[in-house]
């Protein structure tokens, strides 16, 4: 009970300290607020390396152009063939494609006939922008095959191409951006205040010259530690839970799998940059390099998470690196909670990985911090 006693008084000092000048405050409201608007409404990425899968029922002279079409050109990287609804549903569900072409039994007989031709493209509305952007690029392919068809040259190039793309977007029916970007920005505004606030706790401490009157205090090291680990997780349940309640009630971003899955997920992702940061705070002795080592480990993990880019599109090295990474196992279930409702046993697995992670994270910044004391 002392040792509770003792934590929660000095976790209470640390929200004291947190939230006694103005501008820490402004720090700590202001720049996720700002964050979310200018994400949401102005951000946009150019798609590149893509890949993509076919599911040819046809196997047509015109289907195969299309397919060497899709492979010769630069936006791209892959093309592979898929045999099922069962398999296409699995790349898109696991984001190993962008988009699925499915072409008809009939489809290049009815282009050598003239008659209308579809072609549906199912593509992933987790990534709005760029699901849209490909289906843009699909759409100019197709028309260009429409124009070499017999029928079209024989007639004006003005003819209306017979072929036309059916998109269905998969999880985010209408392609909305803020669906993306919002259930995305949860996990990078919570780990760089979680981030933030642990990493400078330890550095203003020494500064003011109060960190060695806490050694000499009757906390131990280790309960020290586990204080200094509350405050940066609290803020970031905050942040987070500011964020879900935006998200949804104001971009009306539906929520369609479990709250409880979400909260669970953010918990344990909050101990986890908790304990990043405590790592960091061990290393610095200024403010200034916490705040330097922040960012420093923060845009590593943001370009390995898969939010900048596919994860499939990185080198295997990169892959397996990513593994460690808390954020890219946060945004996988986040955006399955958001979007998709994601399955229990996928949900256990991202839990699982960020639990590991955690743990790792919490004991080895503990023992970091027991060593510099």
């Amino acid at each position: 009970m002392n040792a509770l006693r003792r934590i929660f008084a000095i976790t209470r000092k640390e929200i004291q300290i947190l939230f006694a000048r103005p501008l820490e405050r402004r720090i700590i409201v202001l720049p996720p607020v700002i964050l979310m608007f200018v994400f949401s409404w102005a951000a946009t990425r150019e798609v590149r390396n893509v890949d993509v899968a076919v599911l040819d029922r046809d196997h047509g002279a015109w289907s195969l152009e299309l397919r060497r079409r899709l492979e010769g050109a630069p936006t791209f990287q892959s093309v592979r063939e898929v045999t099922n609804m069962r398999e296409a549903a699995r790349a898109l569900d696991l984001q190993r494609v962008l988009f699925i072409l499915v072409f008809a039994d009939d489809f290049s007989r009815r282009v050598e006939a003239g008659q209308p031709a579809t072609v549906q493209v199912l593509l992933d509305g987790r990534r709005a922008n760029a699901a849209q952007v490909a289906h843009n690029y699909v759409a100019a392919i197709l028309e260009d095959v429409a124009q070499t068809t017999p029928l079209a040259e024989e007639r004006t190039a003005r003819v209306t191409p017979r072929v036309r793309v059916e998109a269905i977007n998969w999880f985010n029916p209408n392609l909305e951006y803020t669906w993306f970007y919002l259930p995305n920005l949860i996990g990078l505004i919570s780990m760089m205040m979680g981030f933030v606030i642990t990493g400078l706790s330890v550095a203003r401490e020494r500064e003011l010259g109060t960190f060695d009157q806490m050694l000499v205090s009757p906390a131990r090291p280790t309960e020290i530690a586990v204080a200094k680990l509350i405050p940066g997780g609290l803020v970031a349940l905050f942040h987070g839970t500011v964020f879900i309640l935006g998200a949804h009630f104001i971009f009306h971003v539906p929520i369609v799998g479990s709250l409880a899955t979400l909260y669970a997920g953010l918990l344990v992702f909050a101990v986890a940059v908790s304990g990043i940061g405590l790592m960091i705070s061990s290393f610095v002795a200024t403010q200034q390099q916490a705040f330097l080592g922040c960012f420093t480990v923060a845009v590593p993990l943001i370009l390995l998470s898969g939010y900048a880019s596919p994860v499939d599109n990185m080198p295997a090295a990169l892959r397996a690196l990513g593994e460690i990474d808390p954020l890219r196992h946060f945004l996988a279930l986040i955006l399955g909670v958001f979007l998709k409702g994601i399955s229990s046993h996928s949900a256990l697995v991202y839990l699982g990985k960020m639990t590991l992670i955690a743990t790792v994270t919490t004991v080895v910044a503990i023992r970091m911090f027991r060593r510099r004391t």
